[in-house]
């Protein structure tokens, strides 16, 4: 059962990724850009490799406000590297606030919804590498030419 969830999100994410294209930030390359991401209910792999756990809480509190999904992307070493909550805004459409935890700082871009938008466009842009790391420098390149939230 497992290994059919994992081969559906791994087919809707190849779907999504033919369907959308990932923002094109022309951030600095490496070698290290993942070749195939696939997400289970509780954790996100690049190139086969088990990088980052995954937790999805529903209709929580945060910051005084009642939100209907909330994630947490978290290394292998428990370090919380990206939280976030999804809602619909007031004209009914979904929209993310993502926090960038190794900055610090709040992230919104309307074409980035959740965990695999955001894990697609990170390891696209060479922010998640295939070997597991985070690539501080382009997390900021990315921040600052694609954060909506300026």
């Amino acid at each position: 059962m497992i290994r059919l969830l994992t081969i559906s999100l791994c087919i809707s994410s190849l779907a999504w990724a033919q369907n959308n294209k990932t923002l094109e930030l022309h951030l600095p390359k490496n070698q290290l850009e993942p070749k195939h991401i696939n997400f289970t209910g509780d954790a996100i792999y690049l190139d086969d490799q088990k990088c980052f756990n995954y937790v999805k809480k529903n209709d929580v509190i945060i910051d005084n406000e009642k939100v209907p999904n909330y994630f947490e992307i978290i290394s292998l070493d428990n370090k919380v590297l990206f939280s976030g909550i999804i809602k619909k805004n007031e004209i009914g459409n979904f929209e993310s606030r993502i926090k960038f935890h190794p900055m610090d700082k709040f992230y919104k871009n309307s074409k980035i919804i959740g965990r695999n938008d955001l894990i697609l466009n990170l390891s696209s842009n060479q922010v998640l590498n295939n070997n597991c790391s985070l690539n501080i420098e382009n997390l900021r390149l990315f921040y600052e030419k694609s954060n909506e939230n300026n």
